[in-house]
């Protein structure tokens, strides 16, 4: 039975294309809403998860001046020195390395070609520290450290902008003006949380920075790496106590520096989850009414357009429950066909935007699946007007008309 109504079904779309086009159409574009928000929202999540592996589960950031976060422009702020990194080194247990640095946005230049970058200062441990690999030529060593050379290791972003896809390695640079050797070229990490470049960035000595290029002595910040993600919960504190007492800060009085840990991160990046999750109920209920909506009319108003059709079957012995599963599954085909073209054309905009924007994206066959969950969801919300009204038809009072 149910295989006949299923052909009688099929049939009678293909006899009203236009109006199963105009429903499928409408269908579709709600399928492609949701299926680009789902593929930006499974991006970002899988984005974030990753961003938070770079952070580093065993790892914490130190940033001069109170309630900073990660990402921020950098900021004029004397609190850190390098006392505090050998108090926090000689007095701290179960650090693996540590990296004090000096961040600053300086234009560096090559020939004709020039870029505004993030040129950071710090010591030959940052490559370990960070989990950042050098993938061409070398870091910087601890003697070229003290000795205050003017080397560098660039990002991949630099390296793109200014080389122009010619060997950047025993090439000179400008930074500032002040010649610089390349000696390296980091791997390439994308972006960070907040949006910010991390490949547009030089690495060179710490000495070189303080004593070379800006003549300060504090810092912007200092990472630490520890032996294990345990050791964290009991460090912090201690660590927080030897910075307030380095800085003579009394109590009362707020801290002058922000410590930032991996559940910090993880409560930042839960927080970018919920509002995508928002958006993402948010578009999927806009689109169910909508699609709902518009199906629902037109179907109601093919149901009257074949009353006459639907009473001849009902004169001989269709049952009510028939007419009605009929009614649902005309608007279930009519539903997966748009949920189909939806998804397919939602997948290929979901790709473009990746490509000519950056926005993340993930391709997956829960797309695949949320699509037919839509699509049945519309069909059982649209299609319950309709199916009630065709089943309810009095065959003997329509035919005599």
């Amino acid at each position: 039975m149910l295989l006949r109504i299923l052909l009688s079904t099929i049939k009678i779309n293909l006899r009203q294309i236009l109006r199963v086009f105009i429903m499928s159409s409408g269908i579709a574009l709600c399928i492609l809403v949701i299926t680009l928000v789902t593929s930006i929202s499974l991006g970002a999540k899988e984005q974030v998860n990753d961003l938070l592996q770079k952070f580093g589960p065993k790892s914490i950031v130190i940033l001069a001046g109170g309630k900073r976060q990660p990402g921020q422009p950098f900021e004029k702020s004397t609190t850190l020195t390098l006392k505090d990194v050998e108090t926090i080194r000689s007095q701290i247990n179960g650090i693996e390395s540590i990296s004090p640095a000096f961040n600053s946005t300086m234009n560096a230049k090559y020939k004709d070609q020039n870029i505004d970058t993030t040129v950071s200062g710090s010591n030959a441990s940052w490559p370990d520290t960070w989990d950042w690999n050098v993938i061409e030529g070398r870091f910087f060593t601890h003697n070229e450290d003290f000795h205050v050379r003017r080397v560098a290791v660039l990002g991949q972003t630099v390296v793109k902008d200014l080389f122009l896809g010619e060997n950047p390695i025993g090439k000179t640079i400008r930074i500032e003006n002040t010649p610089f050797v390349v000696i390296g070229v980091l791997s390439p990490e994308g972006t960070s949380p907040h949006g910010n470049d991390r490949d547009n960035r030089i690495i060179i000595p710490l000495n070189t920075m303080l004593k070379r290029m800006v003549n300060e002595t504090y810092l912007s910040s200092i990472r630490i790496k520890f032996e294990k993600q345990s050791y964290i919960a009991s460090s912090v504190p201690e660590i927080s106590n030897i910075l307030r007492r380095n800085h003579k800060i009394f109590n009362g009085l707020p801290d002058d520096f922000t410590i930032v840990t991996p559940d910090q991160i993880i409560k930042f990046l839960n927080n970018i989850n919920l509002t995508m999750n928002i958006f993402l109920v948010a578009a999927i209920l806009i689109s169910l009414i909508i699609g709902s909506v518009v199906v629902s009319n037109i179907m109601q108003a093919s149901i009257s357009e074949r009353e006459k059709e639907i009473a001849l079957r009902r004169a001989f012995g269709a049952t009510r429950f028939q007419i009605t599963i009929q009614v649902f599954l005309e608007i279930f085909v009519i539903s997966l066909v748009g949920a189909f073209f939806g998804t397919i054309f939602g997948t290929i905009c979901s790709v473009v935007l990746h490509k000519f924007t950056g926005i993340p994206t993930s391709i997956s066959l829960l797309l695949f699946l949320i699509a037919f969950c839509f699509a049945t969801l519309i069909a059982l919300v649209s299609g319950i007007r309709p199916a009630l009204k065709a089943s309810s038809f009095d065959p003997a009072i329509i035919l005599q008309r």
